[in-house]
């Protein structure tokens, strides 16, 4: 009813207004020939320019009275004293409203005038023909206006309802009408009153439509029509404000129309907000829209209107649902941020804790930078509703966050969702407000939700855009710090995951740890990632890199811990080493050691000899590159110099073995051998060591040691598992055994081999010829002849092995075999009987040319000669042996020529044999093959035919004259 009330006070008020409006009108028809009715304007004398220093008389309201008084006393004309009397009811009329103006009570002011307008009708009504320019509706309006001003309604309301009935249409029809409204308004008959506020709606007079159609409005909605009365009050306001071009507009309009018709406006609005609340509300406005055929600038009041109105009356939902509704309906309106404020503060004003956030949730998802208002506007939401998302992007972010936090201990999963949620209102915060005094502190949270959240790539690049691009002194170490510890659980994650991006979480936890120590080197956390860095760009192999920050955290000023320091010269000595800059590692490997009894004992940390073998290592490519510049003898110095240096190491063991080696290659014998020798002194069960008796070998034979170098052949051929090198070893042995002079142990490897090793069958020979020689050198004939034996048996068994060496091998062994049974059937005589000792003596020459046969078939021209003249031979003995052999006592002379001449019979056949043989065998000779064998056949031949071939030599004179 408050509402109610108010807008009747407004129309009391109104009221007044309209009563003014009657004085305006009546002082209108103070000039004769108002309205038409007097003299036209070519009845006025010439214009003439008045003299600016003639004063203007001012005429005083009863003087003219009494002129007109005057006039009338003489008139005699009915119509000239109408017209007299008209002017004096006006007269009248304007003295009575001063009256009414001036007086301090309530008492009549207007009973002459209503008089003297009453006498006027009465005339007309009695005068056939009225006064020119006085009509009966202008009288009765006057004298309804007269009544009105006194207060004399119910008269007043007679009056207006004859001036309607007898002129309908009378040009003061429409104000007729109006009060007439107003009179049925006041009475309670609203219906009355809403048909004739239509009529002067429907009328010409614009000054009256307006209100008419306002009060027309309040007729209905007393009615209870509130459709219609919400389309009336909309063509009220489509007057006032509706030439606005959009809402953006309206306060401009409002401001152009004046205070007066502003609050028409506002109380236009107010009644509307009324019966909007009495039908469906925000859904009532938009019926409204539709059936007012389309939408109206001054919508938006109309749920400002309705809101508030709600909100007053405690209805906190309904007022809510209003503004959201607006929202729904003109989401793009440049009030719709204000709007959907405005729910917010009617929740909080309600105390509706729970749909305070979701509210707000949806201010920023509507109107915040990733919204499509937001970019239609490119921003420009309002100073208001950035304001307000500033406010609300806080709030979200920092609910979610602390709702995660609550979470986090029992419910990691919701927790981690509510990070999420936190992480991406701090994220809009930061980039809607990226200039703000708290986008660095914002930026730190949304790092810390999306590190809570699991979004690790998002968390690291927001931390470093907090320590880096901020350089925000509160929280920039942390954050930086932060962006280190980030790549590392990135780096883990790759490693159990199919993450190809390994490579750029190592390099950027890097990077990281490297700008952590320029940007803030006070924080004592700088040194230590600064230390990791270098041990990360050590994994990486980029060992320059390593290097250099190796060498900044050990000149880091305050020092840096004894455990950074230790670390560091072990990156800076395996830096330099991986550098080729074995100098400087050998003393970074230095300090290491000396550093590692206090700080070598946390995990990974080396020990004591995988340092000192660092150390020998970096000796060693010391000489290595020594011997890249061909520097040997410098290398060498360096090798020996490790084990001094480091004699536990395993690297001291393989360098002086190098040394060895490379003494070798030098020549230097002597230095070699000791060098070997001390070797084999302190590293006698080192594998290396069993290499040694090869390089003695070649170390004493350049020092023509020959025993020594056969016992470590035979130190060789003992402890090799090769059976390759054992057999080389056991034959080389043998051979410097032999050289040294020592046929006893030469000998006894000898045989070994020819024993042990049958192939290849070309060393076995040679072994087993070596064995001939050392038996006849020592006079050993039966040991020797075994021999020989064993090389002929060896090559008849060798099948498709046989060599030429081999067979020579054998021929050789089988020519001094064989002369054992050719000296037998040399030595045997034939003696009586003669049939025994010849028996003997062919059996022997049987055996004797089957051996002589055995030397041919290896068709070696060397012994194939010889065995031939012994064959020759022993045909041509065994006939002298017959010719010279013993005769038998008892024969006569005759007897005795005819034994003879038998024996010649026996002994002519191998004669001629032996003949055969040797001339074959000299034959050879046109092959040109002149040895022993052949020279010596041809001396048999000789002495056999000697008339052929024992000639005297005859030697021919050559003459050189000329004849």
């Amino acid at each position: 009813m408050k509402h109610l009330n108010s807008a009747l006070k407004k129309i009391s008020i109104l009221a007044l207004a309209i009563g003014v409006s009657w004085q305006l009108a009546a002082c209108g028809n103070l000039g004769i020939g108002n309205d038409g009715r007097g003299k036209t304007l070519a009845d006025l004398p010439d214009a003439k320019i008045p003299n600016a220093k003639t004063p203007v008389a001012v005429l005083d309201v009863a003087r003219i009275e009494q002129s007109y008084q005057r006039a009338l006393a003489v008139a005699q004309e009915p119509a000239l004293r109408q017209q007299i009397m008209v002017r004096l009811a006006d007269l009248e009329m304007a003295r009575s409203e001063k009256a009414q103006l001036d007086a301090k009570d309530t008492r009549r002011q207007y009973d002459k005038p209503i008089a003297m307008y009453n006498e006027l009708l009465q005339l007309q009504n009695n005068n056939a023909t009225p006064a020119k320019g006085i009509q009966a509706d202008q009288l009765r309006y006057k004298l309804a206006k007269a009544m009105s001003l006194d207060g004399r309604n119910e008269e007043a309301a007679v009056i207006l309802d004859q001036l309607a009935q007898s002129n309908p249409d009378s040009p003061f029809m429409a104000e007729t009408q109006f009060r007439r409204a107003e009179k049925s308004f006041a009475d309670g008959d609203y219906a009355a009153a809403e048909r004739n506020y239509d009529a002067v709606v429907k009328g010409n007079n614009p000054e009256l439509q307006q209100n008419a159609l306002y009060m027309k409005g309040w007729a209905q909605f007393k009615r209870g029509d509130y459709e219609f009365a919400l389309k009336s009050f909309s063509g009220v306001l489509d007057q006032l404000i509706g030439h606005a071009n959009g809402p953006q507009d309206v306060d401009a309009a409002l401001n152009d129309i004046g205070p007066s018709k502003a609050n028409l406006v506002k109380d236009t609005l107010r009644v509307m907000g009324l019966s909007l609340s009495y039908l469906e509300g925000a859904q009532s406005i938009s019926d409204l829209q539709v059936e007012l055929g389309g939408r109206r600038a001054y919508e938006f009041l109309l749920y400002q209107q309705l809101g508030q109105l709600y909100l007053d009356q405690k209805r906190f939902t309904d007022s809510a649902a209003t503004y959201q509704h607006f929202v729904k309906n003109n989401p793009n309106s440049d009030f719709a941020p204000s709007f959907s404020i405005k729910v917010i503060d009617v929740y909080q004003q309600g105390d509706f804790p729970s749909l305070i956030l979701p509210a707000k949730q949806d201010f920023v998802e509507r109107y915040g930078i990733s919204s499509r208002y937001w970019t239609e506007r490119k921003g420009a939401i309002g100073d208001n509703a950035l304001a307000y998302l500033h406010q609300s992007l806080q709030e979200l972010a920092q609910y979610e966050h602390a709702q995660a936090q609550s979470l986090k201990p029992a419910n990691k999963v919701e927790a981690t969702a509510a990070f999420g949620r936190a992480a991406k209102w701090y994220r809009e915060f930061v980039q809607t407000f990226a200039k703000d005094a708290q986008v660095a502190e914002m930026t730190f949270l949304l790092a810390e939700s999306l590190n809570e959240a699991g979004d690790l790539v998002p968390a690291m690049e927001a931390y470093e855009q907090v320590a880096y691009g901020y350089l925000d002194q509160l929280r920039g170490a942390d954050a930086g710090y932060a962006a280190i510890l980030i790549p590392q659980q990135l780096i883990q994650s790759a490693r159990s995951l199919p993450d190809n991006r390994l490579d750029e979480w190592k390099n950027r936890k890097i990077q990281n740890a490297l700008n952590f120590a320029d940007v803030y080197k006070t924080d004592p956390r700088a040194v230590v990632v600064l230390a990791e860095a270098a041990n990360d760009l050590l994994q990486q192999n980029r060992y320059v890199d390593a290097k250099n920050i190796a060498e900044r955290v050990i000149a880091w000023q305050p020092p840096a811990g004894g455990s950074l320091l230790f670390s560091s010269w072990l990156i800076l000595g395996h830096s330099h080493f991986e550098t080729k800059e074995y100098s400087a590692a050998e003393q970074a490997y230095i300090h290491v050691l000396n550093l590692l009894p206090a700080y070598g004992k946390t995990p990974g940390a080396p020990t004591a000899p995988q340092v000192r073998e660092r150390i020998a290592a970096s000796i060693y490519r010391q000489a290595e590159s020594s011997l890249e510049f061909g520097d040997k003898d410098a290398a060498i110095a360096q090798l020996l110099r490790i084990p001094q240096v480091t004699p536990d190491t395993e690297i001291a063991i393989k360098a002086q073995y190098d040394a060895g080696v490379y003494l070798m290659d030098q020549e230097k014998w002597t230095q070699a051998e000791n060098v070997y020798t001390s070797f084999r002194k302190k590293y006698p069960q080192h594998a290396l060591a069993a290499t040694l008796p090869a390089k003695m070998v070649l170390i004493y034979q350049n020092q023509n040691k020959w025993q020594q170098a056969a016992d470590e052949l035979v130190v060789m051929e003992r402890t090799s598992t090769d059976p390759n090198i054992k057999r080389q070893s056991l034959y080389m042995g043998a051979e410097l055994y032999e050289k040294s002079g020592k046929s006893a142990q030469a000998i006894e490897q000898y045989q070994r081999y020819a024993t042990q090793y049958p192939r290849p069958l070309a060393n076995n020979l040679e072994a087993q010829f070596k064995l001939t020689e050392l038996y006849k050198a020592a006079g050993a004939r039966e040991k020797r002849n075994f021999w020989l034996q064993n090389i002929v048996n060896t090559h008849n068994r060798a099948g498709a092995e046989k060599t030429d060496r081999s067979t020579y091998l054998a021929a050789s062994a089988q020519t001094e075999i064989s002369q054992a049974s050719y000296d037998e059937f040399s030595h045997i005589a034939l003696t009586l009987p003669l049939k025994n000792s010849l028996q003997r003596k062919r059996s022997a020459m049987e055996k004797a040319i089957k051996a002589q046969e055995q030397i041919l078939s290896y068709g070696i021209a060397e012994f194939t000669t010889e065995a031939s003249f012994k064959i020759g031979e022993v045909y041509a003995q065994l006939s002298r042996d017959l010719m010279d052999s013993q005769r038998p006592n008892d024969l006569d002379e005759l007897a005795l020529e005819q034994y003879e001449i038998l024996l010649e019979e026996q002994a002519y056949p191998f004669e001629e044999k032996a003949i055969e043989i040797h001339q074959a065998n000299a034959q050879r000779s046109w092959k040109g093959t002149y040895d022993t064998g052949v020279k010596r056949s041809f001396d048999a031949l000789a002495k056999l035919l000697p008339g052929r071939y024992n000639k005297a030599e005859v030697r021919l004179e050559v003459s050189d004259e000329i004849h």
